[in-house]
């Protein structure tokens, strides 16, 4: 049977109307008795907080870890843009397990994945994909050290693949704002039945807003290293607008609950260990490095050190292969 993944990036914690778009998106769920995987910033776990009744829909699904601060200055890419891998790996440690000040980006107490462990208690958060899908080998090395067994952030393959005690699920065949039209659903299920594994990202905030929250992170404040000194909010769609979209994400999830109950298709299943292992080439690294930089650059940021990380991680020094143990260790 094949596996259909509704992921759900949680992350907008400036909106006023964020958490009830969300909200709107568990009640479609639960109308079709479907299960959803929702990755969840550390920031976002917060402001989640003083939601019981979202927390309590959320509680029905799995949770996943979105990072502590998603966008805020320094952001993953940046702060483990360093020569040493070491001090990458534990800034990635220390910044992930605290509270990030939206406006200087300092750490100010614990938070981060913890406060998503304080809101689902009874979860094991296991899951992890990087903002932008711009991942970094310290800082993933980082998450298994906190926890996190299974990634949704690389490009490696389109079947799950382990590597290093970590399995990759396969990339998003279709991300961020969906439309719901009739090329996007023909596409899905094309798609999705010639595939074991199929993963579809929607971002709750984009089902109620025009554009998204983050924006504010990508202007040019001292070269797109400072934050903004406020937090604007993004433009709501128009009523009518909202209607539309949750009238074709309905439709989807119909679709879905008519395949998954004809046994063609088994929504967001629990997650396993990949049996197939990976076997990294230089082609895999060069096309890891390009796939998550991209977003990096959409800050018009250019890495000095990442590459340098990934050959590291993948152990691509000769034609030899990759070998088990661990990068920590290495002088």
């Amino acid at each position: 049977m094949h596996s259909f993944f509704l992921t759900f990036d949680t992350e907008d914690f400036i909106s006023e109307n964020s958490v009830s778009g969300l909200h709107d998106i568990l009640e479609l769920l639960k109308k079709h008795e479907l299960s959803g995987l929702f990755f969840i910033t550390g920031t976002m776990a917060e402001k989640l907080s003083s939601f019981p009744s979202t927390v309590d829909l959320l509680s029905e699904h799995q949770i996943g870890y979105h990072s502590s601060s998603h966008s805020i200055h320094p952001t993953l890419f940046e702060f483990t843009d360093v020569e040493s891998y070491e001090e990458a790996y534990q800034t990635s440690i220390i910044r992930e397990t605290a509270n990030i000040n939206p406006f200087t980006g300092k750490i100010e107490g614990s938070g981060g994945i913890h406060a998503l462990q304080v809101l689902f208690p009874k979860k094991r958060i296991v899951s992890f994909r990087a903002p932008g899908y711009c991942w970094t080998p310290p800082h993933l090395e980082a998450m298994k050290t906190l926890g996190i067994t299974y990634d949704f952030s690389t490009n490696i393959s389109i079947d799950p693949v382990s590597f290093r005690g970590i399995t990759f699920y396969p990339f998003t065949i279709l991300s961020a704002n969906w439309q719901g039209g009739i090329r996007e659903h023909s596409f899905l299920q094309r798609v999705t039945l010639k595939r074991e594994i199929s993963v579809l990202t929607i971002h709750p905030s984009t089902m109620v807003n025009q554009s998204d929250w983050d924006l504010i992170y990508y202007r040019k404040y001292n070269n797109f290293k400072l934050n903004p000194a406020n937090l604007s909010q993004p433009p709501a769609r128009s009523p009518a607008d909202i209607v539309s979209k949750y009238h074709r994400f309905d439709l989807l999830l119909r679709h879905l609950a008519t395949l998954q109950k004809l046994h063609l298709l088994k929504v967001t299943p629990e997650l396993k260990t990949a049996n197939k292992s990976l076997n990294p080439t230089s082609i895999v690294v060069e096309k890891c490095y390009k796939s998550s930089i991209k977003w990096a650059e959409g800050f018009e940021y250019k890495p000095s050190f990442l590459y340098d990380h990934f050959i590291r991680f993948f152990e691509i020094n000769s034609l030899n292969g990759a070998t088990n143990g661990s990068n920590l260790n290495k002088s």
